[in-house]
């Protein structure tokens, strides 16, 4: 495979010196499995082979080879080059091929912890196991934890004894200079289930998930941030079908708007997720929770139009890849929403608030335009609480207006 990168075997005699030297040929092997091209590819080659000399130049062996090492080297390397996004993470895969072939050994936690890691690592598995909350949402928890700990523990020792009524009330302070209102809901979350976890576990005696304090649900007062029908259609017909990127980019945002998926949802899309035969798609949404839906003719031959393009590379089994090498899935939510944003600026569609759920609040609006209901609304976009669905109560204003009481003194 190495061959493939570097046709000329006299342009790979001055790569093949320090202790990486005899793993390039299995490396050019991975970045193969992973659709680089010849470009890219060589590029990478020629990065590990630098970072080869540099280890016999600082006198380290291979098996001190880890993350902290080459973050040394990047960071010695980006003084003198340009910052290039992209070789970060080629040795990130460099080290996992390492650690996946036995040349360096497997990366295993600290032995020493300190009591904040340990305290959060407990709360991590309370979540995961007894709640039975996803890893995503998990994953978003565990930073505001780690936050209120550094801000109410200034030193690595945690005394959970110290913790009083205050401690929530200063951080939800200090966090609302910073941060919006839906980071301070999740953050009263957080810190409501972490002290209740405490207490369950007989590590503090006060309950003090009583005292966090609440921040103000706007949700009734806002008016759900959507796009119009004919602003929609436009979105669509900014993707170039033509192209591989364009025909994937269409088939998500019609997966968004005729469907109401979650952007989450649509990035953990498996291929065996599609039942073709019975037109049904399977969504794992919210709460593990797993629906069956119908698959609309017009979106499933958005998404057939899309794999029949796709590049069939490593092992990812998830419908949609990155458009460029290493082809895997979407990280997560964000990038769809980053998509999203970007059709957004193609379309030259610039709304007040941006993201995936701008689709999914459209859908509901056409429903009720169409005279569905709340209910049928709820079933559709998978709602688990009927207050949920009654946000958009407020776009029915033919409704609305039945309702509203004349003004005291009648119309000046």
């Amino acid at each position: 495979m190495i061959e493939f990168f570097y046709p000329k075997p006299q342009d790979l005699v001055p790569l093949r010196s320090g202790p990486l030297a005899p793993h390039l040929d299995s490396f050019a092997v991975c970045l193969g499995q992973q659709g680089y091209c010849q470009a890219e590819g060589r590029l990478r080659i020629r990065l590990v082979a630098k970072l080869s000399q540099w280890l016999v130049k600082k006198r380290i062996r291979l098996a001190q080879l880890d993350e902290h090492q080459t973050a040394l080297f990047l960071k010695m390397r980006w003084k003198t080059y340009c910052h290039k996004g992209g070789e970060l993470c080629t040795l990130k895969l460099l080290l996992r091929h390492l650690r996946q072939t036995g040349v360096i050994p497997v990366l295993r936690r600290s032995s020493v912890r300190s009591s904040r890691d340990r305290l959060v690592e407990d709360y991590e598995q309370f979540l995961l196991h007894l709640r039975g909350l996803v890893a995503g949402t998990v994953k978003a928890y565990l930073p505001v934890l780690r936050r209120f700990l550094k801000h109410r523990f200034t030193g690595h020792q945690i005394r959970l004894g110290q913790l009083r009524a205050e401690d929530a009330d200063n951080f939800i302070l200090k966090t609302s200079a910073r941060y919006g209102r839906r980071t301070l809901q999740t953050a009263t979350t957080v810190l409501r289930g972490f002290f209740g976890f405490l207490l369950q576990h007989g590590r503090i005696t006060t309950p003090l998930a009583n005292a966090v304090p609440t921040v103000n649900a706007r949700g009734l007062v806002e008016l759900p941030k959507s796009l119009a029908a004919t602003q929609i259609r436009k979105l669509l017909r900014s993707c170039d079908r033509r192209q591989r990127t364009g025909r994937r980019d269409y088939a998500i945002l019609m997966l968004l708007a005729r469907l109401g998926l979650r952007a989450g949802e649509v990035a953990g899309l498996d291929l065996e997720d599609i039942d073709w035969r019975s037109g049904e798609v399977l969504v794992r949404g919210k709460g593990r929770r797993m629906d069956h839906l119908p698959l609309p003719h017009d979106v499933g031959r958005a998404i057939a139009d899309y794999l029949k393009t796709r590049r069939s590379v490593g092992s990812s089994r998830k419908v949609f890849l990155l458009a460029k090498a290493p082809y895997q899935g979407f990280a997560g939510s964000s990038s769809v929403s980053e998509l999203v944003r970007r059709s957004l600026v193609r379309a030259q569609l610039d709304p007040p608030h941006k993201g995936a759920h701008l689709l999914r609040h459209g859908l509901a609006i056409r429903m009720l335009q169409g005279g569905a209901s709340l209910t049928q609304i709820g079933q559709i976009l998978r709602h688990q609480l009927a207050q949920t669905t009654q946000i958009y109560a407020k776009v029915d204003l033919k409704a609305l207006r039945k309702l509203a009481q004349p003004w005291p003194g009648g119309v000046r």
